[in-house]
């Protein structure tokens, strides 16, 4: 059977030396995002309209590269015309989906109406980011070429999977501290539903560099690979390198600011207790149990992180956990994650904040 094969990866893997590989893509040129039209789901009402547009800002460590991508929402607007909840369907990349995430979460809407009432209705957003001049419209943030000739005919494909969410890359707090660099190199499996079947670590610099790299790759989404016009099997590499110099590993500037604030102790870093009301996560898209895991199994991990003046999660790190595996997923997970501004006396500050979650 197939699967039998595919379990067997984790031993084949080691001596094959042309599998397929996400490969980072970049070219650096000016860039411009665009926000696309706007669906509304529900056909009997009066399409919901915008008051307040998006107001989008194209991530700085893409746009000199000059990746483009496509981000889609759909998005719930209640009657009041604010934005309730979010969902990520498509994002090329981890920064696009913050960037966007954050530009509708600001953005105001006629609600639809039903016989003039205002209702709460569902929309899909796009939003595409591309560049303006140079290349047409730049390149995609990764790319997944054709399977490589070595695997296993089961792992043969027509056409390669494509990314449908791809996750962030989540630097080991006490290593980029440390300035400590390295890589890792990791492996999935995708089965032809473009679940992730199983994913190991192939090698690392450091044993927190292959978790990382691990929990990022596992938390991908995909449309499944094609083989004779029928969804298949496929398995891809990643080699991530964690420095400073890296598209997806680099500081953001806010990160820089807190890193180097909490090294001087310049700047006070406010708790829970001290803030004006506890931040709401506006976008909180859930960790996801492993398809291979064994569902019976249980476990906890604490999770502390910043919040900067734009509720934006910083710096997570991992305070306790009884799994590896479980925690690392969770950490990627809460990477993702907008909140609430936290405040204190009417102010933006930046506030340090712990989170339980549990694997059921």
């Amino acid at each position: 059977m197939v699967i039998k094969r595919i379990y067997l990866l984790g031993l084949l893997l080691l001596t094959i030396e042309g599998w397929a590989e996400v490969i980072p893509n970049t070219t650096s040129t000016e860039s411009l995002p665009d926000v696309g039209v706007m669906q509304t789901l529900s056909t009997n009402n009066t399409p919901i309209k915008y008051i307040k547009r998006p107001k989008i800002t194209y991530p700085k460590n893409l746009s000199d590269f000059g990746n483009r991508g496509k981000v889609l929402l759909k998005v719930l607007i209640t009657e009041t015309g604010r934005v309730s909840e979010v969902e990520v369907l498509d994002s090329p990349h981890p920064d696009l989906e913050r960037a966007a995430v954050q530009a509708v979460m600001g953005a105001l809407f006629e609600p639809e109406k039903i016989n003039g009432k205002p209702q709460s209705g569902f929309v899909k957003i796009p939003i595409e980011f591309s560049v303006s001049a140079g290349l047409s419209n730049g390149v995609d943030p990764f790319r997944i070429p054709a399977a490589s000739k070595n695997l296993p005919a089961d792992l043969q494909y027509d056409v390669a999977p494509q990314i449908r969410i791809a996750a962030p890359l989540v630097y080991p707090y006490e290593l980029l501290k440390s300035k400590t660099t390295g890589k890792a190199k990791v492996y999935v499996v995708i089965d032809p539903d473009g679940n992730v079947r199983q994913a190991n670590v192939l090698s690392a610099s450091e044993p927190s560099f292959g978790l990382a790299a691990k929990a990022s790759l596992q938390s991908w989404k995909f449309y499944p690979a094609k083989k004779d016009g029928k969804h298949s099997w496929s398995v891809i590499t990643k080699e991530q390198n964690f420095n400073q110099f890296n598209r997806d590993t680099s500081n953001s500037h806010s990160t820089t600011q807190i890193l180097a604030n909490l090294e001087r102790g310049k700047t006070k870093i406010y708790e829970l207790k001290d803030l004006d009301s506890v931040p709401k996560p506006l976008y909180a898209p859930h960790p996801e149990m492993p398809i291979s895991s064994d569902k019976s199994q249980k476990s906890k991990v604490m999770l502390e992180f910043y919040l900067d003046q734009d509720g934006m999660v910083i710096l997570p790190k991992i305070v306790s956990g009884n799994n590896d595996e479980f925690s690392w997923l969770a950490l990627t997970a809460v990477k993702r994650w907008q909140f609430d501004i936290p405040k204190v006396n009417g102010k933006a500050v930046v506030a340090r904040l712990r989170l339980p979650i549990q694997f059921d």
